[in-house]
């Protein structure tokens, strides 16, 4: 299909975990698709609003890009699930963005509310493809090829996520090497990885931890390998109703794994998400109903532009240092239970 002109997508928020989607979709439409790069050392934040770093970022991530290209893609991300929502930032960043941008840049801002029919994601995307101006039958068929591949992404995230670096877990034409996952189970501690999938995978954010944590003989997990079903099956007993989508499988995924099968658990939080400093008081209180010795060693770790890749590191040498010690003696003290960087 001839290439009808090029599309940026910032490189934040949840692009890290759509992105295969919505590049496959945008492409099967012949669209060239742009995404920027890491701010970096060398980079400077946008400042446009008070708000957490990931929103900093995507404000930043759109300032580099919007010279660049005939449009970005920004959608309005109200609910990912049929019955919970998005932070309310997730809202607003279309407006935000129109306002960063200073109108330079047409934004493709699609409401995606899985709560409703009118704004399902297949609804969503046929409104984009026509915006676009493909017809019907070509949204549809880019719709599936966007589906087919975004499930064979996601059956590789274990193998990706140990083998790849950072950079390259969303350069789709890189596979990661068959061999990857029994080359990491011999000799490793299986740690759990927890967060928004942007806290997780942005170098801007967490300075490339993870590929620090595999460097110390950690295999990597993360909440995309649990299913819905446990998700849900974790949170059933909680007390108060979790609204947020996201915050639903942060929780269900750190009560997952800290009942146990990993070596450790690690929370990436961002200071100044609100969501973030009430689930840990969720996770906080679960553990207490717990009796000694029982627990799986578990790191907070709370970032910000401010956070420096040797404190970081530093921290997970420690963290290693506590899950040899229970290895050794087959339990933890309390004292050893959780360790928090502010």
């Amino acid at each position: 299909m001839e290439e009808k002109g090029s599309i940026g997508i910032p490189k934040a928020l949840m692009f890290y975990r759509y992105f295969p989607f919505w590049k496959t979709f945008f492409e099967a439409l012949g669209w060239k698709v742009i995404c920027s790069d890491e701010v970096g050392k060398r980079g400077k934040l946008v400042y446009f609003e008070d708000s957490c770093l990931p929103m900093k970022l995507l404000v930043t991530h759109s300032v580099l890009l919007k010279d660049r290209v005939e449009h970005l893609f920004i959608p309005r991300l109200v609910s990912l699930d049929r019955s919970y929502i998005m932070c309310p930032k997730f809202r607003g960043a279309p407006d935000i963005i129109r306002l960063a941008t200073e109108g330079s840049v047409p934004i493709i801002d699609e409401t995606i509310d899985l709560r409703t029919r009118e704004h399902s994601l297949r609804s969503s995307f046929l409104r984009i493809g026509q915006r676009l101006g493909a017809t019907v039958k070509e949204s549809k068929e880019a719709f599936q090829r966007a589906e087919a591949f975004s499930l064979r992404f996601k059956r590789e995230w274990g193998d990706r996520i140990n083998a790849l670096p950072l950079k390259q877990l969303f350069q789709m034409e890189v596979s990661a090497p068959l061999t990857s996952r029994g080359e990491m189970e011999a000799g490793s501690f299986r740690v759990a990885f927890v967060g928004h999938p942007y806290n997780l995978f942005d170098s801007d954010i967490n300075k490339d931890i993870l590929s620090f944590a595999r460097g110390l003989g950690m295999k990597i997990l993360t909440p995309d390998l649990l299913s819905e079903e446990e998700i849900d099956r974790q949170i059933s007993g909680l007390s108060k109703e979790i609204y947020w989508s996201s915050g639903r499988e942060i929780v269900g995924s750190l009560f997952h794994f800290l009942s146990g099968g990993v070596d450790g658990v690690v929370f990436l939080t961002s200071f100044k998400c609100g969501i973030d400093a009430l689930l840990q008081e969720f996770v906080k209180r679960r553990l207490k109903t717990r009796g000694e010795g029982t627990f799986t060693p578990f790191l907070i770790l709370s970032l910000d532009e401010h956070s420096g890749r040797e404190g970081l590191t530093t921290r997970l040498e420690a963290f290693r240092d506590v899950m040899e010690e229970r290895k050794g003696k087959g339990k933890i003290s309390d004292n050893q239970i959780s360790i928090t960087k502010h």
